[in-house]
């Protein structure tokens, strides 16, 4: 494979904040710093790639997916499906797997599969998975209870979500029934082995100081739930300070940096984050919220640094800043000096970034 040196952009690293150039070589990313130094890099036979300053980053993290079929080519890296979910994003028990791209297609997004608690196809039952899936609000509290138990005891990563993403009612009765069961699992199981399985559970409305620490407690994390219209009222911040990991979901069929626009610019500006957390919400998070198992083991870079896989997304974005929400003051200086990476000016009717190109190991997707 021919040595790459992409230059005159902006690279999103924590290695090297200030880098604008980056070398790709045998799947890898051999180097990344300042366009100047770039030339005593050049040799025969590098090939040269002009990003006229447009800004690589790591590829997104959907985790609650319906499919993963065009995730990649919307800068998509990596798609956690739910087994036996329509294309609507509903619950459907006992359906066969999710359709979506086998992922040794060029191109394709990475899978990561939970099961469903209630697994009809034995053959199904057998195939690996990342833990199991329950739809919290459609069961009985004592099935739920039960499952999640049983889930905990088997060292099983549970992930509790909604019947139905779109339903309202349905968010918040998940989120409601599934404290319950972490409740009922804490009492019977006690907090070491849930916290040895991580559980995962979606949130799309507010929580009170007191659940947000009793999940930091059971050492759970959330999929903050972002609308169709971009917008979330998950309690992003106030999950954040409890030291709650939160993964932003990505609207089916749209462009992710919405749901990190949305994470900016929360409806309640106690709960709002700067855009360097809800790109890792959107991105690093997701990858670590991952259970242990072997089904879930992926090569996808977190973040851009040498010797890491060549794999990540390249956007043309109007402009480049250091962002926190509502002009409030951020954790880390907003000053570029400080030497906090660059990401795309995500302010409230500005357009979104556009998606150039998509690079996995090295190879343009």
């Amino acid at each position: 494979m021919t040595a790459l040196l992409l230059h005159h952009g902006i690279v999103h690293s924590p290695t090297d904040p200030y880098a604008t150039a980056l070398i790709v070589e045998a799947g890898t990313v051999a180097w990344l710093g300042g366009d100047d130094t770039a030339a005593a890099f050049l040799r025969d036979g590098m090939a040269e790639q002009d990003l006229d300053g447009a800004i690589v980053t790591p590829l997104f993290v959907d985790p609650l997916a319906s499919s993963a079929s065009g995730a990649c080519h919307r800068g998509i890296g990596l798609v956690t499906v739910l087994r036996g979910w329509d294309g609507d994003r509903t619950l459907r028990t006992g359906v066969p797997a999710a359709d979506h791209e086998a992922t040794d297609t060029p191109g394709a997004a990475v899978v990561v599969e939970y099961r469903p608690h209630r697994q009809a196809d034995a053959q199904q039952a057998y195939r690996p998975s990342a833990g199991v899936w329950i739809a919290a609000d459609a069961i009985p509290s004592t099935e739920l209870d039960q499952a999640v138990i049983a889930a905990v005891e088997a060292g099983e990563q549970v992930y509790l979500v909604p019947s139905d993403l779109a339903d309202s009612s349905a968010v918040q009765a998940a989120q409601t029934a599934s404290l319950a069961a972490l409740r009922a699992a804490e009492k019977a199981c006690g907090i070491p082995a849930i916290g040895r399985t991580r559980p995962r559970l979606a949130v799309g409305a507010p929580l009170t100081a007191q659940e947000e620490h009793f999940l930091a407690g059971l050492s759970a994390s959330v999929t903050a739930l972002v609308d169709a219209e971009a917008g979330t009222t998950a309690p992003v911040g106030g999950l954040l300070a409890a030291a709650v990991p939160v993964c932003l979901s990505l609207a089916a069929d749209g462009n992710p940096w919405g749901a990190v626009r949305a994470a900016l610019h929360h409806p309640d500006p106690q709960q709002g984050v700067s855009a360097r957390s809800a790109f890792t919400a959107a991105t690093r998070t997701g990858l670590r919220a991952l259970s242990d198992t072997p089904a879930a083991h992926v090569d996808l870079p977190a973040r851009l640094s040498v010797s890491a896989p060549a794999t990540f997304g390249v956007w043309e974005a109007d402009a480049v800043t250091v962002q926190a929400p509502d002009g409030r003051v951020a954790a880390w200086s907003t000053d570029t000096r400080a030497g906090t990476p660059l990401l795309p000016s995500l302010d409230a009717g500005e357009d979104l970034p556009r998606l150039r190109s998509v690079w996995v190991h090295g190879r343009q997707a």
